[in-house]
């Protein structure tokens, strides 16, 4: 008897939960809020900022949503010091064909606004009901590389890597680090200028190459291994016979220094994008004030390579600039 009065509590119970149904609702309240993202860049003078809002779906998926939530009619302003000061003009931007969203979105940009490395730099936005969201940082120095250290031809004198290094006056830094080979490829009686990123390392997979790109570091120096460059300049003319087509010129390495507010937001996220992990704690990061949203700052300045001609005929390829 205990056991058929207890399965029918239970039975009971679940009954009540069930007729509470309709009356669960899995958002809870929901509170309009406002994003601005906007990451100043300093070697540039053309800046742009996106203002969206908060939005429900119709179900659990937010992607489903297809109308875009940029918000118009809004002040913005971006001050760097006292005397550099921009109201950001608005316009829409159409978007490509493979975007979920049908409708142009909007943007805020300014045409002559290159900020001053050291400086305060910061932004507001006035919603039309009056709301701020604001934030502020700085732009981070130049930073400066040392020739003494590193190399500067491909391949190096001595070793068999290239390593660049560089100083930077910034506590925390971050740094984005990406190397290019540039060079001219021949194409119906005119030639046309290429950039080929080279990757930290290749993976073979399945018979093919993978490249496995730099992640943000926070020392101030790097290394790329030559077996790595020298698959990079094979990769190049892949599927190629006349290798005579191509005209090489330089190796470019771009340093891209990170404000605090991007080294923070960098930090925060980069144990979230493991594609084998599950995060049920992922943080999210925001620097607005009075709405959600990243304000940042970042820097970029560039180191050439150039390679040994005796280098660049091993491929057969054509060296397009004096040794």
């Amino acid at each position: 008897m205990k056991t058929k009065f207890y399965l029918l509590t239970l039975i009971l119970s679940l009954l009540t939960i069930l007729s509470c149904e309709e009356t669960f609702d899995p958002y809870g309240k929901f509170e309009e809020k406002y994003v601005l993202n906007c990451i100043v860049r300093a070697d540039t003078n053309y800046q742009v900022a996106l203002v969206s809002k908060s939005y429900i779906s119709e179900n659990l998926d937010p992607y489903s949503n297809t109308e875009d939530k940029s918000v118009q009619n809004i002040l913005v302003r971006l001050w760097n010091g006292n005397d550099n000061v921009a109201i950001l003009k608005d316009t829409i931007v159409e978007r490509s064909s493979d975007d979920k969203y049908n409708s142009p979105y909007r943007i805020y940009y300014a045409e002559n606004f290159q900020p001053i490395p050291g400086l305060p730099l910061e932004i507001e936005a006035v919603l039309p009901d009056g709301r701020v969201l604001s934030s502020a940082t700085s732009v981070p120095a130049p930073i400066n590389f040392l020739d003494t250290s590193s190399d500067t031809l491909i391949p190096p004198s001595k070793g068999d890597y290239i390593q660049v290094v560089w100083n930077s006056p910034q506590t925390k830094p971050v740094f984005i680090l990406r190397l290019g080979i540039y060079y001219f490829k021949y194409e119906g009686g005119s030639k046309k200028r290429y950039i080929y990123f080279v990757p930290q390392n290749y993976v073979e997979h399945e018979g093919k190459f993978v490249p496995n790109y730099p992640k943000p570091i926070t020392q101030s120096r790097f290394s790329f291994d030559m077996k790595t460059i020298d698959k990079a300049m094979e990769l190049i003319s892949a599927g190629e016979s006349d290798k005579s087509k191509f005209e090489i010129l330089s190796c470019i390495i771009e340093v891209i220094a990170l404000d605090e507010n991007l080294s923070i937001y960098y930090n925060t996220t980069a144990n979230a994008n493991n594609a084998f992990s599950v995060k049920l704690d992922e943080k999210d990061y925001s620097n607005i004030k009075g709405g959600y949203g990243i304000f940042g700052a970042y820097n970029r300045n560039y180191y050439v390579l150039r390679f040994k001609h005796d280098y660049i005929r091993s491929f057969g390829y054509i060296p397009g600039l004096t040794e």
